[in-house]
């Protein structure tokens, strides 16, 4: 379950995540988003209160109570995480309350998927963060987040599935197209929606044939399925940031 992933990524430490997850009771529902760079939106758009501003088509899926990041961040020259300071444009204020660092999670790099195999020094760490948030719409709140600089289909093989993670969110916005140093389009996240049990997938639509074929060769539990899931539109957004890409929230039916 989500808990049994989340204990495998605080391994044997005994710190803040530790401590938040043993106070959390039963299964937190956790928000992944492959490709995340330094784009903190889904912060924002999954709080409760912007689904009140922005009523949705159905019934909406309740919020997740974890946000977890992917993005392998081959970029060495970075100021990302050196200060407190997140994101600050004068509307939203983003700010790091705690950080504490979980083991590593050495995972492949494989030249066929990614665009820069040597990673960067950040490649491979796993971060807990506790974020403050003042936002001038959504007023002030606090998240945690995990922050793991892995390859996207090399964690979901080798880290969500084993672990039997569920994820009840997944945000399908900048992985692939070259916005993240990868060679693959994203689409196998529709391959493994009902694997993971996801109930929300929000997506930017924009899939191109990549490296997919690839990432099936190497780890043949991300390869399509013979019942692909439904979806039931909820909303659209225009995602800040990055070309501003309209976004579709999608319900995930299982078939």
């Amino acid at each position: 379950m989500s808990r049994e992933l989340l204990l495998a990524l605080n391994g044997n430490r005994r710190g803040a995540f530790y401590n938040w997850l043993t106070a959390f009771e039963g299964e937190p529902r956790i928000a992944w988003y492959p490709s995340a760079g330094e784009d903190f939106r889904d912060l924002l758009y999954l709080n409760p209160k912007y689904r009140e501003l922005h009523p949705g088509l159905s019934e909406d899926v309740r919020p997740p109570d974890i946000f977890l990041h992917t993005d392998y961040y081959p970029w060495e020259h970075s100021n990302f995480l050196d200060s407190k300071t997140i994101r600050d444009d004068g509307r939203t204020y983003i700010s790091v309350d705690t950080i504490e660092e979980l083991p590593m999670c050495n995972l492949p790099l494989d030249e066929r998927i990614v665009d820069f195999p040597k990673g960067s020094q950040a490649t491979g760490k796993v971060l807990f963060i506790l974020l403050n948030i003042h936002c001038n719409s959504l007023g002030f709140f606090k998240r945690p987040v995990i922050y793991a600089f892995v390859e996207n289909s090399a964690f979901c093989a080798k880290r969500i599935l084993p672990n039997h993670g569920k994820i009840s969110h997944i945000i399908k916005h900048r992985s692939g197209g070259g916005y993240s140093g990868g060679k693959a389009s994203g689409e196998w996240l529709l391959n493994i929606l009902q694997q993971v049990n996801c109930e929300c997938l929000i997506t930017d639509n924009h899939y191109f044939y990549g490296a997919e074929e690839v990432i099936y060769d190497l780890y043949p539990s991300l390869r399509p399925n013979s019942s692909p899931a439904q979806m039931l539109p909820i909303r659209e957004i225009q995602w800040e940031g990055y070309n501003s890409r309209l976004s579709s929230w999608n319900r995930v039916i299982p078939s």
